[in-house]
């Protein structure tokens, strides 16, 4: 065997391995799957829901609703999957508003933030996932975009709420029962 085909037979093992290996990694990794639209959410900290949703008081400026996604990031007890490592829900969060101060510009809206910064690596283009706790592994863009809905519809029933017991209608009825039963 010449010296040209020991080279050439020593690396194929590796190169074959090495492609395999990629392979599987690639394989594992796509694994995942879209959370079903305003079924699954991240795991809220048993405290976390109430509080955070009481502290916005119907106030669904861009801003907060991306300060939302990011408190419920961080108070998460699941796994987020970036570039094939695996964070808390806290450096997910400090991940992610890094990625706003240096990559990624112009997000002006939770679903910018949501499809641009929070959806894909910009660096292998995979898509960012997390793992639950029963192992089922989503797209963290699906499950944000579940969080938003959730957001979204907590807020407008807050406004209701204060539009409905500040209506006129209500106060003229409220002063009418008031004044009847005394």
């Amino acid at each position: 065997m010449s010296r040209a085909q020991k080279i050439l037979f020593g690396f194929f093992p590796v190169l074959l391995i090495g492609t395999l290996a990629s392979a599987c990694n690639h394989t594992n990794s796509s694994r995942y799957s879209d959370a079903p639209a305003g079924q699954v959410f991240l795991n809220p900290n048993p405290n976390f829901e109430a509080s955070t949703f009481t502290k916005w008081n119907g106030q669904s400026s861009e801003n907060n609703r991306i300060k939302y996604l990011l408190e419920r990031m961080a108070a998460s007890e699941e796994s987020f999957i970036r570039n094939g490592e695996t964070h808390d829900g806290k450096q997910a969060r400090m991940w992610f508003l890094y990625k706003m101060g240096h990559w990624v510009s112009g997000v002006n809206t939770a679903e910018e933030f949501v499809s641009r910064v929070a959806g894909y690596s910009q660096k292998t283009g995979d898509p960012y996932l997390v793992k639950q706790a029963d192992g089922k592994i989503y797209s963290l863009q699906s499950l944000l975009k579940n969080e938003l809905l959730a957001f979204d519809a907590h807020q407008e029933k807050i406004k209701t709420a204060s539009a409905v017991s500040l209506s006129p209608t209500a106060v003229a009825s409220a002063a009418v029962a008031t004044s009847t039963s005394s």
